[in-house]
This record gives C-alpha cells, structure tokens and sequence, in this order.
C-alpha cells in the first residue's frame, strides 16, 4: 500500500480537501463526492419514514420474536439496575448481550455507561475545570458555528428531522459547538456532524455530547479530526486485513489502483454513521462502545464480505466498483443478525493484531 501526505497545517478544513493527489480520474470522481452524502441509492416508492425520520431507508428485515424480545427487555432493565447502582456487572454477561443487540429504548440508559460517560464528565472536571454540557455552551466565541450550520444542512439530506430549522438540528448544532470548545485543539471537521445526528436520534444532547466527549478522549478518535494523516494507519491496517482475509479483492484493488482512502475514509470519520442503515451502525456503534476498535476493522472487513462477489463481476470496470463499494444496497437483503454474524464470528482477531499492525505501520513509516 502506497503512503501519501496531507497538510497537516490545513488540519480545521474539510478532511477531504486534504487528501492525498491522486490520477486525475481519481481526483475527479473524489471532489464529486464532497461533502459527505450518505448515498441514496434506495428507490422510495412511498412517501413516507421509517422510525428514525428517513424517507429513502428500507427496514432491515429482521426476526421480530416477541418472546425473545421480551426476555431481552427483562435482561436489560436487571443490566441498567446494576449500573444505576454503580455496580459493575459480569463481564461476559455484559459482552454477550450487547452483542445481541441493545432493545430500543434501552440505548439512551445504556450507551452512557458503555461509553464511561461518568468518568468523562470527571475527566472534564479534572483538565477542563467544567462538568457539565450546558457550560460549554456558554461560550462567548465559536469559531466553527458557520461551517457546523452548513454541514448540519446536509447532514443525512434524506431525513426530515434534519430538514431546516428542527428541533435536532438544533441540537446538533449545539453539540457539535459545545465539543467544540471542550476539545478545543480539534475543533470541527466533517464526519463528526454524521456520527452525532446518529446519536442524537437515539439519546438526548447532553448524553451524546458526553459520549462524544469519551469517544474523542478515551477511545483516541480526535486524533482523526485533528491530523487527517492519521487515517493512513487505518488504512493500512485494514489493508492488511484485507489481503489476509479477502486476497481476490485485494487483487482487484492493487490491479485497477483503488486505494482504500476513496471509500474508506467515510468509514472510519464517521464511524460507519453514514455508511450502514441506521439500525444496523446502532447495533455496530454498541459493540464498538464495549469492544473497542478491533469492531471498526471487523465491521470493515464485513462490508468487503457482503460485496466481494458483486466487486468481482464489477472488477474491470472502475466507476461502478467504486459506486458499488459505497452503496447501502447489499445491506436491505439481510437481517441485523446477519452481518453481526459474520463480523464476530468470521474475524475474530484479537487487539494484539491490531497492535502488531500498528508498530509495523509506525515502522514503515520512520522508513
């Protein structure tokens, strides 16, 4: 995999007016795709929304068994008691049913203490001299508000709760300010208005700003926002994964020069908000907050298997591999359970590759 440089000076623009030149063709289908656009590729043949506000999102089929659901509810509402009593629950309890899915509902309760929402807003005391959401938000001076209100404009284009002056875009304006200034050398950069619009339609603003908070600070996400150059460890880790996984398509990629920064960049800046149905990136999202960043690599690798045959038939013809890569359709064929599926039990790799995979980037890149 090829290594390329981007402006590290120019860290506050857009992410993708930084990446790194490209052939001209390259150059060209990339600025087409600026700013971020979840695709809509999805025939809506009736006007109306899904759950969430989405016009164009199919439901995901998925095995609605209202005894198991029930069994999970009762399971939860025992497993938010426990952290409502700051008592820490089995582990591998914990995992298992996160790992089946955290019921609707439950996610506004649960997400806060996967996340260690508690011991952010002590972090946020100790370093930041402030504790609570509403202070950052009083602010004299906010340096990124304009470009945030253009982005929340075109922020998920085919959800109405994000459709002129809303209730949430509001509130994801007022996030992404109050972040803003609580991490203050990161500042705004595209990709984070998708992750938070995802969050804030399950969770109210002040648990999803805290939760972005922790994601920026203890799970080391900022460091993406902050120096773009670092999504290039990323990619070659995922690289990587993709030649020890899938060597057919990594064939395909070396052969007609798909570099994985195209479509993958989206990936990992949003966390995959922009680039699943909703519900699935909720039940992705979960494990991830639980498991760490072993999941963003897994659900990657998932995305590659559920395209990998059609990749094939599409392989001499570059355009539609690449649209192919970014679309949402292969995904309205399959439940939920499906796709986490084969993202657990088909990459069950551990965090010691990852790491391994990390010192020979740093390695090759001191080269």
């Amino acid at each position: 995999m090829k290594t390329n440089t981007i402006n590290p000076s120019k860290q506050n623009e857009c992410i993708f007016d930084q990446l790194p030149e490209a052939s001209p063709v390259y150059q060209t289908e990339f600025k087409k795709s600026k700013p971020i656009q979840q695709e809509n590729n999805i025939s809506n043949t009736q006007d109306r929304t899904d759950k969430y506000g989405f016009k164009s999102q199919k439901e995901l089929k998925q095995k609605n068994n209202p005894k198991t659901l029930n069994a999970r509810i009762q399971k939860w509402r025992i497993m938010i008691e426990i952290f409502d009593k700051q008592e820490k629950p089995d582990k591998k309890l914990l995992k298992t049913r996160t790992r089946k899915g955290i019921p609707d509902g439950f996610r506004i309760l649960a997400w806060p203490y996967l996340a260690g929402v508690p011991q952010a807003k002590l972090d946020s005391i100790i370093y930041l001299k402030c504790g609570k959401y509403e202070e950052f938000l009083k602010s004299q001076e906010f340096t990124y508000e304009h470009q945030i209100r253009l982005d929340v404009l075109r922020t998920f284009p085919d959800n109405v709760n994000f459709q002129d002056q809303t209730v949430l875009s509001e509130s994801l304006v007022n996030v992404l300010k109050a972040l803003s200034v609580a991490i203050s050398d990161m500042g705004y950069c595209q990709g984070l208005n998708f992750l938070t619009a995802a969050l804030i339609m399950v969770t109210n603003d002040e648990n999803a700003f805290w939760i972005l908070f922790r994601l920026m600070t203890k799970y080391n996400q900022a460091e993406k926002y902050k120096n773009p150059n670092s999504l290039f460890r990323e990619f070659f880790i995922l690289d990587s994964l993709i030649n020890q996984y899938y060597p057919t398509t990594a064939k395909i990629f070396k052969k007609h020069n798909i570099d994985l920064f195209y479509f993958a960049t989206e990936w990992f800046i949003t966390l995959f908000a922009s680039t699943l149905p909703i519900d699935l990136f909720y039940r992705v999202f979960e494990i991830f907050l639980l498991e760490g960043e072993k999941t963003l690599f897994r659900c990657a690798l998932s995305i590659i298997h559920f395209k990998e045959q059609k990749l094939i038939q599409l392989q001499n013809n570059f355009e539609n591999s690449l649209k192919h890569l970014k679309s949402l359709d292969d995904f309205f064929t399959l439940d939920n359970d499906q796709f986490i599926n084969v993202m657990l039990n088909k990459f069950k790799f551990s965090r010691q590759l990852i790491q391994q995979l990390d010192e020979k980037y740093k390695k090759q890149k001191k080269k």
